[in-house]
């Protein structure tokens, strides 16, 4: 590996002079420690295992929010969700804010998108923008009952289709987004990596073990689009934000920023890129800039994130990350009245220290030692505690709170979303 003891510099990527195709590959709920190349022992991900040994793997990559829609802000504009108003689901990315959909569009390439998560849909969250094509179009099944989700199958074949039917005089970049991980968790018949019978256990083990299911079935049905992709494609693969399952006595994501809601997958495969893995601490507004590097483009104005693989990464990196709640609720005003509004927690993750912030309290762990968050040494080491919080005051005195664009949830969104656990 590349690098010195204080930065990272991953030196093996050089990118071709012919123009790079370049793919967003993304999954909802997917924590990383649920990935066979990431030390889980059931064989959930034998294809993204597979993926990995081409790749550039990253082992500590953190969200900036356990949100969808805020999560996948950051990743687009490389800015922080509260900086651009979409602090929770529902919320609308302003006309002003770049993204980095729009430098691909602008630099010739053919842009698409397959969506399968309602807090997605362009109506809600202002993302489509740069794309050509932004297929989003689920919304009723059959018998009139609002769906909130499309599943990994239906993604699959649209994006299929898509690569299809493109225009191969000019390179493309396309977002895929698959949600299955995400709850309500279904056990599909032939993708059981525990090999039990989920309806015979306890809830604690029935509800990881539907969990796993869904996550072989997503990773066996990527398969077929890595498989479709040309030679000159670089795929960057990610998650939103993770899950907990009973972890700290709390089961989803969006209200606890504990490592199973926050750490997400991280992996890069392109052309001249050496693959491997690194430790190097990276977060969610990564990602757009890491993007378009692959591609040889420059920063959108106003990016914040760093190229992971053509920028120094200082290993004494400080991530900051906090959380809102699930979603707006259907009230006039109460977009605004978030605008100002304190995080439910913040946290902090400076070489392997973390601090949790909330309701006037603090937790403090060493992730080396103690992966689970279980032992808090905010008592036994106050200077270690009191540096990270003056790193989160100086954060948010720096960190602007925007306006989201303004929308209003309809019946629909608010079925949709309540379905998705983002009502309170």
């Amino acid at each position: 590996m590349a690098g010195v003891d204080d930065v990272f510099f991953w030196g093996g990527a050089e990118i071709p002079p012919a123009p790079v195709n370049v793919v967003l590959l993304s999954v909802d709920t997917l924590r990383a420690d649920r990935l066979g190349c990431y030390g889980y022992p059931l064989n959930t991900t034998p294809n993204l295992d597979r993926f990995a040994e081409d790749a550039l793997l990253f082992e500590d990559c953190v969200c900036d929010v356990p949100l969808t829609g805020p999560s996948f802000s950051a990743m687009l504009t490389s800015r922080h969700p509260r900086m651009i108003g979409m602090k929770r689901n529902g919320l609308r990315l302003p006309a002003d804010i770049p993204t980095l959909v729009e430098q691909f569009q602008d630099a010739g390439y053919y842009t698409f998108c397959v969506q399968s998560n309602w807090t997605l849909k362009s109506r809600l969250s202002g993302l489509d923008r740069g794309f050509e094509v932004y297929d989003d179009d689920f919304h009723k099944r059959r018998w009139g009952l609002i769906k909130a989700e499309r599943t990994a199958d239906e993604v699959t074949r649209i994006a299929l289709e898509l690569l299809e039917q493109r225009d191969t005089s000019r390179p493309f970049f396309a977002w895929i987004h698959y949600s299955d991980p995400h709850a309500p968790y279904k056990m599909r018949r032939d993708y059981n990596p525990a090999g039990i019978r989920a309806w015979r256990f306890k809830k604690k083990y029935r509800v990881p073990a539907r969990y796993d299911s869904e996550v072989a079935f997503t990773d066996a049905m990527i398969a077929p689009v890595l498989a479709a992709l040309p030679e000159n494609t670089a795929v960057l693969f990610v998650a939103d934000h993770g899950e907990a399952l009973f972890e700290h006595g709390y089961l989803g994501h969006g209200r606890r920023i504990h490592q199973p809601g926050i750490h997400i997958p991280l992996m890069i495969r392109a052309p001249g890129l050496n693959p491997g893995r690194t430790s190097v601490p990276a977060q969610g507004i990564d990602v757009g800039p890491t993007l378009l590097g692959l591609a040889g483009l420059p920063k959108v104005e106003g990016m914040l994130g760093l190229n992971l693989v053509g920028e120094e990464v200082p290993t004494s990196r400080a991530r900051v990350f906090e959380t809102y709640g699930g979603a707006v609720p259907r009230v006039p005003g109460a977009k605004a009245l978030m605008a100002d509004r304190r995080p439910l927690r913040q946290g902090v993750i400076q070489e392997g220290w973390k601090l949790v912030l909330y309701d006037r309290k603090e937790d403090l762990f060493y992730l080396p030692d103690d992966p689970g968050e279980l032992k808090d040494m905010a008592d036994s080491h106050p200077g270690q505690a009191s540096a990270l919080q003056a790193i989160v005051k100086q954060w948010d005195a720096a960190t602007e709170h925007g306006v989201p664009e303004a929308e209003t949830l309809d019946a629909d969104d608010i079925e949709a979303l309540r379905s998705l656990g983002y009502i309170e």
